[in-house]
């Protein structure tokens, strides 16, 4: 056998930890260069000239099969239970004929033709968690039931982000988002079109005031309801709680797009729904997101519904808690009276 040359693992070490270090100042570097980029790409006044340009844009970031054309889907309806002012319906939707999702819909009782939200959970949660179906509702502080409490129709969709060792039925978002990945998507934009394509079914009701829809999410929620509202102009406001920040700071794979540094953070997506009503809400003390952080995001943000005299549709602002949906009515009522 040959007598091959050792060294000890210590002596490897700082070559290792230098090139972990020249990649972190690199990026950094990089992200200051993507900065002015990201400010010259969709400043106020070019997004009033053309905003269903940079609409397109955002859509095209996000890919397939958002930038795609998605039919309206097959749903059946099974009756849950009724309480005092709803109907509660477990919605199946089939799309292309084999991918089937589905969401509670809760139904007013005593309004003919109610407006129609979208209740978005966030991670580990189900819609059944967010609307107070298993007698309390965690950090969502009932955010269904206040929303049909006055008197909206509510469609919850279940995500593709149910906490496995609690609910079961295993999967794997990161290898889903992958695959979408090599389509030229993103289980983003999977997701915001089969949410539509729900909502496209359900304005078919007559129960549903097509003229009057809202969005509301908490956290991953809160990314959702953004985005729905930012690509679909038919929701007349949009509350996202405990989830605007700076993107680059809180980056992950799944929230992460190609250029997204260079065009949209979370400021220019949010300014696509100007000059419809949003509101932005963040905990003081949130665990995941620093609040100080959404208020640094959202000075890049008020300029684009200031350009359209719309800064009484826009409502920033943080509350005393953690990572939850606020327990005030701050947010609610100026949510609601918007749609």
């Amino acid at each position: 056998m040959n007598d091959y040359y050792s060294e000890p693992i210590e002596r490897d070490t700082c070559w290792r930890q230098d090139y972990v270090d020249g990649i972190n100042r690199w990026l950094e570097t990089c992200r200051r260069e993507a900065a002015v980029e990201r400010a010259a790409f969709m400043t106020p006044e070019a997004y009033a000239a053309a905003p269903e340009e940079y609409r397109r844009k955002l859509i095209e970031m996000l890919g397939f099969p958002l930038n795609s054309a998605v039919p309206v889907p097959e749903c059946t309806a099974v009756f849950v239970a009724e309480d005092d002012n709803v109907d509660i319906y477990r919605m199946q939707f089939t799309f292309f004929g084999t991918l089937k999702c589905y969401g509670m819909y809760f139904r007013q009782k005593h309004v003919r033709h109610a407006p129609l939200v979208v209740s978005i959970h966030g991670g580990e949660g189900t819609p059944e968690l967010c609307s107070s179906l298993h007698n309390d509702s965690s950090n969502y502080n009932h955010q269904t039931r206040r929303v049909t409490d006055r008197g909206c129709n509510v469609f919850a969709p279940q995500l593709l982000l149910w906490k496995v060792s609690k609910y079961g039925n295993p999967f794997d978002r990161g290898m889903t988002n992958a695959r979408l990945r090599q389509l030229g998507g993103s289980v983003t934009a999977l997701e915001l079109a089969l949410m539509r394509g729900c909502v496209d079914c359900l304005l078919e009701r007559e129960d549903v005031d097509p003229d009057r829809m809202g969005v509301i999410g908490l956290s991953y929620g809160g990314m959702y309801a953004l985005l729905l509202a930012a690509v679909d102009t038919r929701f007349r406001s949009c509350f996202s709680s405990s989830w605007f920040a700076d993107r680059y700071v809180y980056a992950k794979e799944d929230w992460s797009y190609r250029n997204a540094l260079r065009t949209f953070g979370d400021a220019e997506m949010a300014a696509l729904i100007a000059p419809r009503r949003l509101v932005i809400a963040m905990g003081t003390h949130d665990e995941l997101f620093r609040s100080t952080y959404t208020m640094e995001e959202s000075d890049r943000l008020t300029p684009f519904y200031r350009a359209l005299g719309a800064e009484r549709e826009l409502e920033i602002y943080e509350f005393f808690g953690l990572h939850e949906q606020d327990r005030s009515d701050r947010g609610m009522d100026f949510f609601l009276e918007g749609i």
